[in-house]
This record gives C-alpha cells, structure tokens and sequence, in this order.
C-alpha cells in the first residue's frame, strides 16, 4: 500500500515563511550603490579595529626586548604574562576536567550496555514493520541508496502517529 502525497497544506500548519523572509543580504543583495557604501565603510572600521589590536600586541611582543614596536612598558608585559599563566592554567583545568568526563561517561556506557535487557525478537520485529511502512512510502531500500538527488513532496512524510499505529496492529506497540 503505497500512500498518496498530500496535495494541499494540512490544517495544523497555520503559517508557511518564504525563503525571502529569511534572508537579509543587503550589501550582496539587488539594492542600490548608494546603500552599499555606508556598509563597506562600517565594514572597513570593523576589520580595522579588529586586526590593529592584534597587530599592536604581535609587534610589541615580538620586539619585547629592544625599543621596537608599538609600546614598551614593563607594566604591560607583566599584565600579559600574568594573563597568559591564568589562561594557560584555566585551558589545562578544562582540557584534563573534560577528559575525566569523557573517561567517565564512556566507563558508564559500558556499565549501562552490559546491563541492558529488552526482548531481541520484538525489537527485530518493529524494525521489519518500520522497514516495510518506509519502503512503503518510499520504495525499496536499494532503489533509494542508489539515487543521487531525491525529490521530497510536500507534506509527503510520515504523520505523528502513523509507526505507532502499525506496531499496536501487530500487537508490538509502545508500552
């Protein structure tokens, strides 16, 4: 039994939203050459003050021990290399803390995979009943891995309730 696409919208989809809507590109967009200039300007001042700070703290590390570079205060320096040992410090406590839980978390998967019990022919027999309703809709599995696009229909999937209702007809329903 092959279903029908659905040909209009259902009633519990009360407000569709165009890809227009969404999209907001000005300054690549279709709007005049006037628009486009402020943009590029505020552009332009974005990346200025964004690279001349990183700029200014490359050249002025890198020149730290002559009179180079932009500015050399021992008071700075001293700023950095405290910053850079907490940073450094709070990078190494994070790194080790996430390791511990990944450590963690993958010894409990182990413990909770070596404890669980569920019926093996019920399991095996929902997947059959939802293989059989998704080649239903959709054709076979190997017609469906062979393809290189595929078209979607509208409203063309599954309703809410649709495999629970098949696995409580063959009496493998949700417990």
């Amino acid at each position: 039994m092959i279903a029908e696409p659905m040909e209009r919208r259902p009633d519990y989809v009360v407000h569709t939203i165009d890809e227009k809507d969404l999209t907001v590109d000005w300054f690549f967009g279709p709007v005049g050459f006037r628009k486009k200039i402020p943009q590029l300007l505020l552009a332009f001042v974005g990346w200025v003050f964004s690279i001349l700070p990183i700029w200014i703290t490359a050249s002025a590390i890198l020149h730290r021990n002559d009179r180079g570079g932009w500015w050399n205060y021992r008071e700075g320096f001293v700023m950095f290399d405290d910053t850079s040992i907490v940073l450094g410090t709070l990078l190494v406590i994070f790194v080790l803390g996430y390791l511990a839980l990944f450590f963690i978390d993958r010894r409990l998967d182990g413990w909770r995979r070596d404890r669980i019990t569920y019926d093996v022919e019920r399991l095996d027999l929902r997947l059959a009943i939802a293989d059989d309703l998704y080649s239903s809709r959709f054709g076979p599995e190997d017609a469906r891995l062979g393809l290189r696009n595929i078209r979607i229909e509208p409203y063309a999937d599954f309703e809410t309730f649709e495999l629970r209702d098949r696995y409580r007809d063959y009496d493998v329903g949700v417990d």
